[in-house]
């Protein structure tokens, strides 16, 4: 899946990112958090949707258009021209700055302006309580995707922080309705936001786009502490796993989960597959037992550094592509939905194994 992030005529990129650039290199990136103000503008979503009415012309054939035996149909001139009319179900949501079709809905669809979902995430919390993290528009602006980090922040140990992030996503083009709610994941692009999609903290509101954005503010407040409290429950496990030294048979049993050594009796043994695994269990061995981030006190010989350790062999394969753009994305999407992210879950849920007995 590509990035689908809009790019005008003129080049400029309709995105924003805060302290650190996407992996597709496109958008702006300030030095600091943005306000809502800033994420509007400097992700240049500070264009409306307008809803068009649709007009159609419908088929006249006249009386003299009879079909005849053989199927031959005789022209006929000259031909009345009908009249245009006004399609009464449905409208064409339009931008208003450059009048591109975003797609047709139903005539009752209410439309979620980008600057009412931008406030909408700034009272949730409390006006200018919150900064945003991403903002940009998605296909032409047919999807419009902004983040802001929550106040809280998990520290696992001392040093060791993990972000929140709280997501809107609008669809101007009716295919699916309003998403909210938080994600681990920061979202910069289509692929991130399938990937915090799927994570299950990111919900739909109770609408499909019918009645006042402002209204829902209380469902909201409800995702928004659903989705905390899964956030609870995940730095609470981070932390478990911190606290549980690994014995030296404990991550040999951890290894072996993760990587398992074929033996020649293995149908599927070649002396190369053999050569990967080893190579992976050393790389991983080595983050557990030298990477500066294992060995931050607190971290050092824990279950929590058993996984870091997984985790970060994941994200930094090499990955194959013509461009260091096409690479970051490969690279991407095997580390967040695909078998790479099934790994880093396995990986955590067999240390909790472990832990367990």
């Amino acid at each position: 899946m590509a990035h689908e992030i809009t790019v005008r005529e003129n080049g400029v990129a309709e995105a924003a990112f805060a302290l650190t650039p996407a992996w597709h290199g496109l958008g702006t990136v300030v030095d600091h958090a943005m306000s809502a103000e800033e994420a509007l503008e400097l992700a240049h979503l500070n264009w409306d949707v307008v809803a068009r009415p649709i007009a159609y012309q419908p088929i006249d054939l006249g009386v003299e258009d009879v079909e005849l035996a053989d199927g031959y149909v005789p022209p006929v001139y000259p031909r009345p021209q009908p009249t245009w009319k006004e399609w009464q179900d449905n409208v064409m949501n339009v931008r208003s700055d450059n009048g591109f079709e975003l797609g047709v809905v139903s005539s009752s669809y209410q439309i979620v302006q980008n600057r009412e979902a931008i406030a909408f995430m700034d009272a949730l919390v409390g006006e200018g309580m919150i900064r945003f993290e991403s903002a940009f528009s998605l296909s032409g602006g047919k999807r419009v995707v902004i983040t802001a980090k929550l106040p809280e922040v998990d520290e696992i140990v001392e040093g060791d922080l993990s972000e929140r992030y709280m997501l809107i996503g609008l669809s101007h083009d009716a295919t699916s309705a309003v998403k909210f709610g938080t994600t681990a994941t920061r979202v910069v692009c289509a692929n991130t936001y399938a990937v915090a999609l799927g994570e299950g903290g990111v919900r739909e509101l109770s609408i499909y786009h019918k009645g006042d954005i402002n209204d829902q503010l209380d469902r909201a407040r409800e995702i928004l502490l659903q989705a905390n409290e899964k956030f609870d429950d995940y730095a609470s496990s981070a932390r478990e796993l911190a606290g549980h030294s690994m014995t030296g048979e404990e991550w040999a049993v951890f290894l072996d989960v993760m990587c398992p050594v074929p033996t020649k009796v293995d149908p599927e043994w070649t002396q190369y597959r053999e050569d990967q695994i080893l190579a992976t269990r050393g790389a991983i061995a080595e983050n557990y037992r030298a990477d500066r981030r294992q060995l931050m006190d607190g971290v050092r010989g824990t279950a929590w550094a058993a996984f870091n350790a997984v985790t970060q062999h994941i994200d930094h394969l090499p990955r194959m592509g013509a461009t260091p753009q096409r690479k970051a994305e490969a690279r991407f999407n095997v580390t967040q939905y695909g078998p790479g992210r099934d790994q880093k879950e396995r990986a955590f849920q067999a240390l909790r194994r472990i832990m367990a007995g």
